[in-house]
């Protein structure tokens, strides 16, 4: 096989080798400082015009952080570097190639092993040719990519902040109002969608209609836009893509999150959520930790309506909380259903040597035989169905219990384990070329302060990379212990609920709602009952 050194030397490389660029932009970064897309593609192009190179083509990733190696165009190629279809990749320098330090070194590593060249060009002068140059220093280098992209976002977070705890940063959009063009900081009524907010608040405050019937007049007599509709054309206006899902029909959660929102009252909320690491998960904080303006922009509803709503809110709320526990004269109203007609089932008397309650068809009790069948059926016959259902359900979930026990003695792997087994793999592999390229600094240094500046800054590295290691292995080692216990204990929960309901003469209307969706009851007086999803999906 031709060999890099070889292929340089003479013409026939030409031939044999595939030569691509790879340009890289983040938007966090200073743009004076850092040359753009079409400048990096100057100098890539340049420095092989000047060796009678040909650049193939170039992979591009615009807008995208160095700190991650998920990128679309970088992960393509080195997916074709690897499968031998490119043999040379040439950026302008090695923050280009990543911010990460282990990953770019692991990277560099994999390159040699497998005998494919990366070149780094800068018109500042020097390159760095990975088969034929010695990388001296090139873990320090690493390291401030690293640290450059991790001080770029603590500042960012910073400013951030500072501009939310002043008022001067309103985050993301609020449906029925417009942010000034000119001024971000401020905020205008839509006058097209100011009616909408006004109904709302109307049918909910003065006409005591709740949500799913305010969807409905909503979505039936008004041709207001939802906001995921709304924020689509908004897009579609300015000529970008919206990614969330549309719906198009008002639900009960739009309805509400309008209502709950005292944006519409005049107050600007900020500093709802906080991100605690690079590209790392938003966390909601608590409502004490948010920075509060109060008239701060016009409000489209008055506060003695606004906090009107959530009162009545409240209340339905503590209604709803309380309708469990209140006395009810049939232990299964509201639960059952026709097996035939799918109607309601009413609780009724039946007087038959002595009166007993029991539930017969809404349908056939209005209609007759017309609608639907007679379903006449004693309270006391679907106790006894139900306490056998849950004897039978019982034993299943006792037989669920004993084989997650086997697997888990047997095969502890679940998907979480296979992820945080692969970064403790990844972080090894990166720990192992961060020693090895700490001796070949050190080796190519004489300098005493240099030297001093390469130990502190791999003890630094090592300490980050060993750290988050025994994190890593304390967190395996305890999902291997505990990976059934949280499925387990909730198996165990609802068998003591079967058990409470097996000993007990009169089932707990609580317990019943916790367990039971629906119970079906056919003509022929025969019972089929339907767990709760979260209780049935269990097993």
């Amino acid at each position: 096989m031709l060999t890099w050194k070889q292929a340089i030397s003479g013409e026939i490389w030409r031939i044999k080798w595939q030569l691509y660029g790879y340009c890289r932009l983040s938007r966090d970064e200073d743009k004076e400082n850092y040359a753009s897309i079409e400048e990096q593609k100057r100098i890539i192009q340049d420095y092989a015009i000047s060796r009678n190179w040909t650049i193939s083509d170039f992979y591009i990733d615009d807008n995208v952080s160095g700190y991650t190696f998920n990128r679309p165009a970088f992960s393509k190629m080195i997916e074709k570097v690897k499968g031998g279809k490119i043999d040379v990749v040439i950026a302008k320098d090695l923050s280009r190639i990543g911010r990460h330090n282990g990953r770019v070194l692991v990277l560099i590593d994999e390159f040699k092993n497998i005998q494919k060249n990366l070149i780094l060009v800068s018109e500042m002068g020097g390159t760095y040719d990975v088969l034929n140059d010695r990388d001296d220093t090139i873990g320090i280098t690493t390291w401030f990519n690293e640290r450059y992209v991790k001080d770029c976002s603590r500042k960012t977070r910073d400013h951030m902040y500072s501009k939310q705890k002043t008022g001067r940063l309103i985050m993301g959009n609020y449906y029925g109002y417009i942010k000034d063009p000119e001024d971000i900081t401020k905020l205008y009524v839509d006058e097209e969608l100011r009616p909408v907010i006004e109904l709302i608040y109307k049918l909910y405050t003065e006409e005591g209609i709740g949500r799913k019937k305010i969807c409905d007049i909503l979505n039936s007599k008004y041709n207001y836009p939802t906001p995921s509709v709304y924020y689509q054309m908004k897009h579609l206006e300015r000529g970008r893509i919206y990614k969330h899902p549309v719906q198009k029909l008002w639900s009960t959660y739009m309805v509400r999150n309008i209502l709950e929102n005292d944006v519409y009252c005049g107050t600007l909320r900020t500093h709802k959520k906080k991100t605690v690491s690079i590209r790392g998960k938003a966390i909601k904080l608590p409502e004490e930790e948010h920075f509060v303006f109060e008239n701060h922009h016009e409000a489209i509803i008055s506060k003695e309506i606004f906090n009107l709503a959530q009162e009545i809110r409240k209340r339905k709320l503590n209604t709803k909380s309380t309708s469990s526990t209140r006395k009810r004269n049939y232990y299964f109203s509201g639960l059952c259903r026709c097996g035939d007609c799918g109607f309601g089932v009413s609780g009724i008397t039946i007087t038959r040597k002595q009166s007993q309650k029991g539930y017969e068809c809404s349908q056939y009790r209005t209609y007759g035989k017309a609608r639907c069948k007679c379903h006449e059926i004693k309270e006391s016959d679907i106790i006894i169905h139900f306490k056998e259902f849950l004897k039978f359900t019982k034993n299943k979930y006792i037989d669920e219990i004993n084989k997650i026990q086997l697997q888990t003695k047997t095969n502890a792997k679940t998907n979480n384990k296979e992820k945080i087994k692969f970064e403790i793999e990844n972080l090894n592999a990166e720990y192992k070329v961060l020693i090895s390229q700490k001796i070949k600094d050190l080796t190519n240094t004489t300098n005493e302060y240099q030297r001093e500046m390469i130990e502190n800054t791999y003890k630094e590295l090592a300490k980050d990379k060993t750290n988050r290691i025994e994190q890593l292995q304390k967190l395996l080692e305890q999902q291997q212990e505990d990976s059934h216990t949280e499925e387990i204990k909730k198996l165990k929960t609802a068998i003591e609920y079967f058990d409470d309901i097996l000993k007990s003469n009169e089932p707990n209307r609580y317990i019943l709602e916790c367990l039971i969706d629906k119970i079906w009851i056919y003509h022929d007086k025969s019972v089929k009952f339907e767990l709760k999803p979260e209780i049935s999906r269990l097993i």
